[in-house]
């Protein structure tokens, strides 16, 4: 039986509404994975979204992931500099638990492996 699961498109989706509803900046254009453009009312819950584009009143553009940080910038709470930053402080996090991760379970296989032979 085939289930078509879709979790990371909604999750995108859904924050990119959330980014569209109430931002603080004109919502100009949706980035889809792909390079794929579409207007900001049009987007699609199929498509798995990459980039929100904004703009400001002074015409400054704005790429904003649909993540929560990017919900927190397009509201106003924090600068793009802010956001800039806790999106790269988020990968960096994930590269450093993934690795840990890694490291702590090819650890214990070894260990295991020495415990059997």
């Amino acid at each position: 039986m085939c289930v078509s699961n879709h979790a990371f498109e909604l999750q995108a989706y859904k924050l990119s509404e959330q980014i569209i509803k109430h931002t603080i900046y004109q919502p100009v254009k949706v980035i889809y994975f792909g390079e794929k453009e579409a207007e900001a009312n049009q987007i699609s819950a199929i498509e798995l979204i990459t980039k929100i584009i904004l703009q400001d009143n002074e015409g400054q553009v704005y790429e904003v992931e649909p993540s929560e940080n990017g919900v927190r910038f397009a509201k106003g709470e924090i600068t793009y500099q802010e956001y800039l930053s806790r999106e790269k402080k988020d990968i960096r996090n994930l590269i450093t638990y993934s690795s840990a991760s890694i490291g702590f379970l090819f650890i214990m296989s070894w260990a295991l492996v020495g415990y059997f032979l």
